[in-house]
């Protein structure tokens, strides 16, 4: 049997054109109507989410299948602290790194079900996306794990653990305590500025597209973070967002495309704030 493996963990300008001399204008640098234009060409092109990627994989430190065995003991349900359509959560363990004589710290592990609703499609978006973000209001990803063999795939990801589970948990459970106004202002605070990151803090606009209460998670301060980016996808970027003479039809299209993106963020935002602010100590709506 042929098993090929391969894990891995990771640790942790815009300038003004220069002034040109006075000179004859070329043919190629004058429009219609007399002005200088800028070659489309000429501007440099952003890079994309697997561009940036690349600059992270080195790195990443290898992990192996037994080491995620071994920090959910087996996969044992009783670790077990959530499941979604990517497919089952566990608390784990794992060593920073096993040279060192660091203590082990707390994880939260994904396993991908193979027969659930995602696959290495959305797996692979999660490594990508989690390794090129980086902002405090977005969930981090420590590692990850990807097993090929006879019997099948075994993708798994490696987080940082999360003690006050997710919102949903709070907006729903009776067993949980009541938030005060402050922690719940904080929260949808957070909230949005991780969503404002993920439009306009990197090269590429990061389209979430997952956005509800269940992948808001909060640290053991209620500090929340945005998760699982398996359906994360990337807005136009560039010159491409705004509308010029060369691309005007296209860059229309796109230019209204995000902004119909941006405000059904809005909307989807507005909603679970109403949810949230009318939550009670008993949970009801």
């Amino acid at each position: 049997m042929i098993i090929k493996m391969n894990c891995f963990f990771f640790k942790n300008k815009s300038k003004s054109d220069p002034e040109l001399p006075k000179r004859r204008k070329k043919r190629n640098q004058v429009g219609n109507n007399g002005a200088s234009k800028s070659s489309p060409s000429s501007l440099p092109s952003p890079r994309s989410i697997k561009e940036l990627y690349k600059e992270k994989e080195h790195n990443f430190r290898i992990f192996t299948l037994q080491e995620m065995v071994n920090a959910t003991h087996g996969f044992n349900r009783m670790l077990k602290i959530g499941e979604g359509g990517f497919g089952k959560v566990y608390r784990g363990t794992i060593k920073p790194d096993p040279e060192d004589g660091a203590d082990p710290i707390l994880v939260a592990i994904k396993k991908l079900n193979t027969r659930g609703l995602q696959g290495h499609k959305e797996w692979l978006a999660e490594v990508q996306f989690l390794s090129v973000v980086n902002h405090p209001n977005l969930v981090k990803l420590l590692g990850y794990c990807s097993v090929d063999g006879e019997k099948g795939i075994q993708r798994l990801l490696v987080y940082e653990f999360m003690s006050n589970r997710s919102l949903e948990d709070h907006l729903f459970s009776l067993s949980l305590p009541h938030l005060t106004w402050k922690t719940r202002l904080q929260i949808m605070l957070g909230a949005a500025q991780g969503l404002h990151y993920l439009h306009n803090g990197l090269e590429v606009k990061v389209i979430y597209r997952d956005f509800k209460s269940s992948n808001v998670l909060l640290d053991k301060k209620f500090h929340p973070k945005l998760s699982d980016f398996g359906l994360a996808r990337e807005g136009p970027t560039g010159d491409q967002t705004h509308v010029s003479t060369a691309w005007g039809h296209r860059d229309m299209l796109l230019q209204s495309m995000l902004k119909q993106v941006i405000s059904k963020f809005r909307v989807t935002y507005g909603v679970l704030v109403w949810y949230f602010m009318r939550s009670s100590r008993e949970g009801v709506y």
